[in-house]
Order: structure tokens, then sequence, then C-alpha cells
């Protein structure tokens, strides 16, 4: 039987989605501190990366698979649905809102009619995964720099942590736009148009952690019939992208990981978090 990495915050069947908070300059949310919610994000990161290593090593195709379930519901917040026949789940719902995990503030109904999708039915951001979670904080530590009375710290080092966060999670926005009448979703890199040709051809663009999802639903999507070796092998790949998520790259080869474009992980972000005042690290 599949187990819940995360119980209580990640296993709901409803839909959802965050709201993420505009305008103010608190670091609290739903009373929760954003340093315990960003050190929850690595620990969700860390409980994945156990679940792609388990995966790799599994017995039989449908661990592999149950495994790689695991890393799917850390990174999204709710479980593919692949893995039980007619289960309801995250892979079973389309259309722009599975992606992407916005703002209620950038949400329209008419885009649910477009992309037949259902409409956002949760609105606490933190039971959703790492993804969801993390750009709920971003959001919030983006809005306290700019805020008039934002701490010295936070102006100094929250570049450090969002940076290091949206190698991530990726630095793509949701913005929106109208195309003959009609009011659509559309992914925003624009506000990145000066990083150098360097970072487009990489993947932290779009995130690091998407990589990772993508594999276990790879993975879970496969008809891998007896072939047991070669769904460790996918796994294993899992388990790479993973641990650049957390761990972050030294793209520029000067023996550091510094908190900038494409270097930058989880514990980068954990790190900086502490210097600005984010948690008590």
């Amino acid at each position: 039987m599949k187990t819940s990495l995360r119980p209580l915050a990640l296993r709901f069947s409803a839909w959802f989605l965050p709201i993420l908070l505009c305008g103010g300059s608190s670091l609290q949310v739903y009373g929760q501190d954003i340093g315990s919610i960003l050190t929850e994000l690595h620990d969700l990161a860390a409980d994945a990366l156990q679940a792609a290593r388990q995966a790799a090593e599994a017995p039989t195709v449908e661990a592999v698979k149950e495994h790689a379930d695991q890393v799917f519901e850390a990174v999204w917040g709710m479980p593919s649905g692949l893995t039980e026949e007619d289960a309801p789940g995250a892979a079973r719902m389309h259309g722009w809102m599975t992606r992407w995990q916005v703002a209620f503030a950038d949400y329209d109904r008419a885009f649910a009619t477009r992309y037949e999708s259902e409409t956002p039915a949760i609105d606490d951001p933190l039971l959703l995964g790492i993804v969801g979670r993390g750009r709920h904080i971003r959001r919030i530590i983006e809005n306290d720099m700019r805020s008039g009375s934002a701490d010295p710290a936070i102006v100094t080092h929250g570049p450090h942590v969002v940076h290091s966060l949206n190698n991530v999670i990726g630095w793509m926005k949701i913005d929106d736009g109208v195309t003959k009448g009609e009011r659509q979703p559309r992914v925003d890199l624009t506000y990145e148009w000066d990083a150098p040709i360097e970072f487009w051809m990489s993947t932290a663009d779009t995130g690091w952690l998407h990589e990772a999802f993508a594999q276990a639903l790879n993975i879970l999507k496969t008809d891998y019939g007896d072939d047991v070796e070669m769904a460790r092998s996918h796994a294993a790949d899992m388990v790479g992208r993973l641990e650049k998520s957390i761990q972050g790259v030294d793209a520029n080869g000067n023996g550091s990981i510094e908190p900038v474009r494409m270097e930058g992980g989880l514990m980068t972000a954990l790190q900086h978090a502490g210097f600005a005042g984010i948690t008590g690290n």
C-alpha cells in the first residue's frame, strides 16, 4: 500500500491552488513563519530524494512506480492518480492550473471553461507541494523586499533567497493577455530579459525540480512490462535531478555554489534566509 510523504499536508482529493498574498511586509502566513515553510520545502525535497533512491533499487516495476508517485506528490502536493485504476489525481487533470499553480489574483473563471479545468477548491497554499508553497513564499518575500519598511537584511539577502529558490521551482511567473477578445493565461519570463544566453540554454529558467517531476510522471506513464532494470535506470536519473535541486550547482567552476542564476538550490536558499533573518539558522 502506498504511504504518503506528508499525510496531513499533502493528501487530498480536491483540486488545489494557492492564494499568493499580495502587499504587506509580514513574513507570517496562516500563523506560520516563512522560514519554517522554507525549511519544509527542503525537508519535502529530501523525502522526495529518498523515495527516488528507493525507486532506483526497487525489486519490481510496481514498486518503482509507487516510489515515483511519492516524488510526484512531494513536488505537486497530491498523488498522480496513476498507480491505481480510476483513482483521482493531478495527472488526470489537464490545463493551465495543473501546470502552474498560480494565484487567485491571476485566476479568471473563463480559464477553467477554456481549458476544461475544475474551479480551484483549496485556498490554503500550505496544502500544496514544493512548487506551490515555493511560489507562495516567493511572492511574500518579494513583496517584503519592495516594502518601504523592509528590514535591511531582507533587502540585501532576500534576492539571494529568491534567486536560489527560482532555480529550483522556475523563474517563470503567470501573466495574462487578450487574444481575439479573450483573456488567456500566459507564462512570463520577460522580466529576465537581461539574463545571459547560458541561462536560457540551462534548465534553471523553468526550474530543476520540474525535471524530476517530469521524470516521475514519465515513469508512472511508461509500460515497462517486466523490465524492472529500465524502470530503475529512469528512477536513477530522477535521483540526480533531485540532488541538484537540493544542493545546487557550481556552474562557473569557482569552487562554491552561490545564490545566483543556475547555481543556488534549496540549501543555498536556506543559508541566505538565515542571513536575511527569515530563519533562525
